[in-house]
């Protein structure tokens, strides 16, 4: 796992977690926030009438959802990037970044890609950060290759950095425990 602070956003990036693991250790990152989701394993989902109901609504490629302290609502399990925003989210073409399986937000040195080069990736960068930065989400989750969580809140930052560091011992140690 590795972290660092782009302007206000902190961020971290590690191919040993899952969106659930961020859920787990920190709900509050997305409980009783407005959720955008950019990416989906198959095809976009049509929110059902009963969805509809509680809120759901599609804007352009995206999939708005109102989320309360319920998160287990939330079918994360087929959602790949989130922007979360504790108010409304805007109306806009997000971009989609979790597609490019080469995209990290580390250093240009840490990956070559072998559809990319460290030009596409610094290129790829600077838009992401563009994207955060003119959507403002409170916070942003990805799960490509690699899981990247973002965010303007130190505190959920900290919670999460911790409790994923956690949760990868606690997972070593049980793989390294004799059957």
């Amino acid at each position: 796992m590795f972290h660092g602070v782009q302007g206000e956003y902190r961020w971290l990036e590690t191919a040993a977690h899952e969106v659930y693991d961020v859920l787990q250790v920190c709900p509050a990152v997305v409980a009783n926030k407005n959720v955008v989701i950019t990416s989906f394993d198959s095809y976009p989902l049509q929110p059902t009438s009963e969805e509809m109901q509680r809120g759901w609504r599609t804007s352009g490629r995206s999939l708005h959802i109102p989320v309360s302290d319920n998160i287990s609502a939330i079918p994360f399990e087929v959602f790949n990037e989130w922007y979360i925003f504790t108010s409304d989210s805007p109306e806009r073409d997000y971009k989609v970044f979790v597609k490019h399986d080469w995209f990290t937000l580390g250093p240009a040195q840490t990956v070559y890609s072998r559809t990319g080069n460290a030009f596409d990736l610094k290129r790829m960068q600077r838009w992401f950060w563009q994207e955060l930065e003119e959507s403002n989400p409170e916070s942003y989750l990805g799960r490509g290759t690699r899981l990247k969580f973002v965010s303007r809140n130190p505190e959920y930052f900290n919670t999460v950095l911790r409790g994923l560091s956690s949760l990868a011992r606690i997972r070593a140690k049980s793989a390294k425990a004799p059957a």
